[in-house]
């Protein structure tokens, strides 16, 4: 009853609810919807200056062999420093994801993911390197409108602002910075 309590307020607020023995580096992102496995909270591990975009399932139990052999397999998830898991994925039981990983939206981890390594898909698969997709954003941020982060996110963006974002966004995107 407790932790319902604790779900609802923390909902209200428009924060994430952390389980109290969870590891959690410095400068963490949770977003709205992540689902921590409580009853083994102790064996998630989330490196600096990581980010984990809404609905995203982290498991540390399997317990599909529960009813017929008695049995719930339980291993630790590590997601390393400056890793990056996108909307709606499910990090599976035993599984790292190393240092500047990338999961794309929707992706089922059930293998480890090497630092660096960006996978899509159910199940993930690697599909390239963070890096290579660093150096083409930042090719195209050098050919798009970028926008301070600050002025986007105020609640009173001036109507030219919007017609200019708009424009950006129908002509191929822009980018917003710190």
């Amino acid at each position: 009853m407790r932790r319902r309590i604790a779900h609802a307020l923390a909902r209200l607020r428009g924060r994430p609810l952390i389980p109290p023995r969870i590891v959690m580096g410095h400068n963490v992102y949770v977003g709205r919807d992540v689902k921590f496995d409580w009853r083994h909270a102790h064996l998630i591990s989330i490196g600096d200056d990581a980010t984990i975009v809404d609905g995203t399932r982290i498991l540390c139990h399997d317990a599909s062999s529960n009813r017929r052999l008695g049995l719930t397999w339980v291993a630790p998830v590590t997601i390393g420093q400056r890793t990056f898991v996108g909307a709606e994925s499910l990090i599976l039981p035993g599984v790292t994801l190393g240092d500047d990983a990338i999961v794309a939206a929707g992706s089922v981890v059930t293998k480890d993911v090497d630092a660096g390594v960006v996978v899509a898909g159910v199940p993930a698969r690697p599909i390239g390197k963070a890096a290579d997709i660093d150096a083409e954003r930042l090719a195209k941020s050098a050919k798009r409108p970028v926008f301070r982060t600050a002025d986007y996110h105020r609640d009173d963006l001036p109507p030219e602002m919007i017609a200019e974002l708009r424009a950006a966004g129908r002509s191929g995107g822009y980018f917003l910075s710190a």
